[in-house]
């Protein structure tokens, strides 16, 4: 794979990584990034939302990992996971998934009901 990269990019990366260190730079930033967002089936598990202090739930990385391991096992589609956490807008549904806009008490509800089906499936 080729990547692109602006001038000052790289060479914000040469300055960090060195000349040579360049692709394993890269590489590992890209591994943490997909870690963060779509972790593996690895980091299932509790605590499934995290709050920033407040009352505004979010998934945590391991409830984000939950919802894409269900979503890669084809147990739902993301259409339907869309209406039963009650968004009526994708980018706001997928906002959410990422962590990036807290959930509304429904979708919590939603998450926990499947996270619970899949305990008591095993």
């Amino acid at each position: 794979m080729n990547l692109m990269l602006d001038k000052v990019d790289m060479d914000r990366v040469k300055a960090i990584a060195g000349v040579k260190g360049s692709s394993k730079f890269v590489r590992d930033v890209i591994r943490e990034e997909l870690e963060r967002i779509a972790p593996g089936d690895e980091a299932v598990g509790q605590p499934y939302f995290e709050s920033d202090g407040g009352h505004e739930t979010r998934l945590s990385v391991s409830g984000r990992a939950t919802v894409f391991s269900l979503l890669r096992r084809k147990r739902t589609s993301l259409d339907q996971m869309q209406h039963a956490f009650g968004f009526e807008d994708p980018i706001d549904f997928l906002h959410a998934l990422l962590g990036y806009r807290p959930l509304p008490n429904q979708a919590a509800s939603v998450i926990v009901s499947e996270i619970l089906g899949e305990l008591f499936e095993r």
